[in-house]
């Protein structure tokens, strides 16, 4: 009796120090993807993007006085404009990444926009055309360089 008793203490005591020395393993936090860094960028913590000192170019031409006071807020996956040309920016709309590119995104009304937000500045560069009518002079290549308000 004083054997199974040595064997069962012994088994207890092992069991009791192998769990004690089990730690939970730990969880590192997921390393955000470029799809996610830059919808951040993008985003810029909730602020507008404005003209504070920025151009906007069409076809290598200062349009910049055509958009005074323009502001562009970009939320996930929406947009909302202030001040801007509606045959080049709506007032609302949405927007994806094109392809898992994270530097083009297309609009809600098939625009696709080449995306450069670095330091508190962002570069969007687009082409409008086919635009017929009264307003084919709005078409053509922009660039605008927006800093954050």
């Amino acid at each position: 009796m004083t054997n199974k008793f040595i064997i069962y203490l012994t088994i207890i005591i092992s069991t009791a120090l192998i769990t004690q020395g089990c730690k939970p393993k730990s969880v590192e936090p997921k390393e955000k993807t470029a799809l996610e860094l830059q919808l951040e960028a993008l985003m810029n913590n909730g602020t507008s993007w404005g003209l504070n000192g920025g151009t906007v170019m069409k076809d290598d031409y200062d349009v910049t006085s055509q958009f005074a006071g323009f502001t562009l807020t970009i939320g996930e996956f929406t947009y909302t404009t202030q001040n801007a040309l509606a045959t080049t920016w709506p007032s609302t709309g949405t927007w994806q990444f094109v392809n898992d590119n994270p530097s083009k995104v297309v609009r809600d009304d098939g625009i696709e926009i080449d995306v450069t937000p670095s330091n508190g500045q962002l570069k969007l560069s687009f082409s409008v055309t086919n635009l017929g009518g009264k307003i084919t002079g709005i078409n053509g290549i922009y660039e605008f360089f927006l800093t954050s308000n």
